[in-house]
């Protein structure tokens, strides 16, 4: 206790903006849907889980749970040292154990604060059975098993270190899904338990990323593991229109679980995922799954006005939709290898179906395109992280629109619920690796500012019949213009 309260002091010398400004932890209630009922399908998937977990325990899985329960800072540090090959430690990597303790600070605040939104019993006390941890059943019996904080620390921590140790990247994105994975073969928690805990790991990082403090600690976790690896990662892009190729992303088929086989126990729960998407086709939200099969930059500015309350636009924001439209190539190669590998057939091919829209097994151009994860899902929250960066305080809407975004494919057809599920964490994943990327910084900040009226656009009047071409900052040009952008001609913004 005593070292970590040097280290909290350290943290708030280090991060003195960050810490006088208070940072506020979303509010799970608000984009989470909550612990499942115990007579709904999900539940059913949580049990057949919780099963399965019990006979893990006698595994090296059950060795693994074992050691994961305990939910330290130093403990943290150490099982991801065996994954990046050098000591974390507060001895060997001072900075990057100021943010791992910084991270886990906020990220025990987001937890109380979601458990004190929702209750749910742990699997252990709900049906009085003994967990793989017993000493400790007694100290957690009264407290919401909804979100697991064993879970959403594994994924913060992981999405942490995807952004110092890029080279890391997927060793450490599998190694903090397994954190989720031992709180349920400990018998400490669900497997929704578990999803929403990551889901509340990626808004976390969101907010804290949205303080210029936060990235400074960042920044020195980054030259310090460079300096302790020797490993110099790239911070450019290395393609036009595009912040990183395919090979470059984190790889969900590396550490992301293997789809539900149809033969299994656990595929069930996808099938009635899949006919309840059938009976909402015909509800408000069949026709909102319906227009979110368009995944363009131009449809997402589209859905952001909507929760902001603003007009983003290619040509009223275009330092904005640069930003999206630059993403974009990201947001797909993030799923394609874990696509490619499974060749995981969708709903409507598996079951020869039509889909909302009309597509058939004959006719859909995806029906040769792997369903497990979700292209759509994956988008919708990277999109959604980006934006709560750029405007924090309505984050909570706009990953709600995105799960619901997600969601859509289910009803849909064009996916299983796990596809869609995993779809949302290959996009957190995504989100972290962009934030190695200086050019994706910079076109950020341009947003921010565009956003906060900084770079706004500014009113040009000009002769309607008049052939000059101005700049956004009511400059005439000589000529045309020779960069491709938004301008003012004839007193109207055109495009080049």
């Amino acid at each position: 206790m005593k070292k970590r309260t040097l280290f909290s002091i350290a943290t708030v010398l280090f991060c003195g903006s960050i810490q006088a400004q208070e940072v506020p932890v979303p509010n799970a209630e608000e984009f989470l849907p909550g612990p499942p009922s115990f007579n709904s399908v999900q539940y059913i998937k949580d049990y057949l889980e919780y099963e399965w977990g019990k006979t893990e325990r006698d595994t090296e899985l059950g060795t693994q749970a074992k050691k994961d329960f305990f939910a330290q800072t130093a403990n943290y540090l150490d099982e991801f040292s065996k994954v990046v090959g050098i000591e974390l430690s507060a001895g060997n990597t001072p900075n990057i154990y100021t943010l791992f303790d910084y991270c886990m600070t906020y990220g025990e605040k987001a937890q109380a604060k979601a458990q004190a939104s929702y209750f749910s019993l742990r699997p252990y006390v709900k049906f009085n059975q003994t967990t793989l941890v017993p000493t400790y059943e007694s100290q957690y019996k009264d407290i919401s098993s909804y979100p697991s904080s064993h879970a959403m620390m594994g994924w913060l921590f992981a999405l942490m270190l995807t952004e110092v140790c890029p080279d890391k990247q997927n060793e450490v994105l599998a190694r903090g899904y397994t954190y989720g994975t031992s709180s349920v073969v400990s018998g400490y928690h669900w497997d929704s338990d578990s999803y929403a805990g990551c889901l509340l790991a990626s808004a976390l990082v969101s907010r804290l990323h949205s303080h210029t403090g936060f990235n400074t600690m960042i920044s020195s976790a980054i030259a310090e593991y460079e300096k302790k690896s020797g490993v110099t990662n790239k911070k450019r892009s290395s393609v036009d229109d595009a912040y990183f190729t395919i090979d470059e992303l984190p790889d969900a088929y590396k550490y992301l679980p293997e789809p539900p086989s149809i033969s299994s126990s656990v595929f069930t729960t996808d099938f009635s995922a899949h006919i309840d998407g059938i009976i909402a086709r015909s509800t408000d939200d069949g026709a909102l799954a319906k227009q979110d099969v368009d995944d363009s930059a131009d449809y997402y500015c589209k859905i952001f006005s909507e929760v902001l309350g603003r007009n983003f636009s290619k040509s009223t924001t275009p330092q904005l939709y640069k930003l999206l439209y630059t993403i974009y190539p990201s947001a797909g190669d993030a799923t394609k290898t874990c696509k490619a590998y499974y060749k995981r057939l969708r709903p409507f091919v598996q079951l020869n179906e039509t889909t909302a829209t009309g597509g058939t097994p004959a006719n859909d151009p995806l029906r040769d395109n792997g369903s497990y994860p979700s292209g759509h899902a994956c988008a919708g929250w990277l999109y959604a992280l980006v934006m709560s960066e750029i405007a924090p305080d309505y984050q909570e809407a706009l990953l709600a629109r995105a799960f619901k975004y997600g969601n859509g494919r289910v009803i849909t057809g064009y996916h299983w619920q796990s596809d869609v599920d995993m779809g949302r964490l290959v996009g957190s994943a995504a989100y972290a690796r962009l934030h190695t990327n200086n050019d994706f910084m910079e076109q950020l900040e341009k947003a921010k500012k565009e956003y906060e009226g900084g770079a706004s656009i500014r009113a040009v009047k000009t002769d309607e019949d008049s052939t000059d071409i101005y700049n956004l900052e009511g400059v005439r040009l000589n000529g045309m213009p020779t960069r491709a952008g938004v301008y003012i001609q004839g007193n109207k913004k055109v495009v080049y």
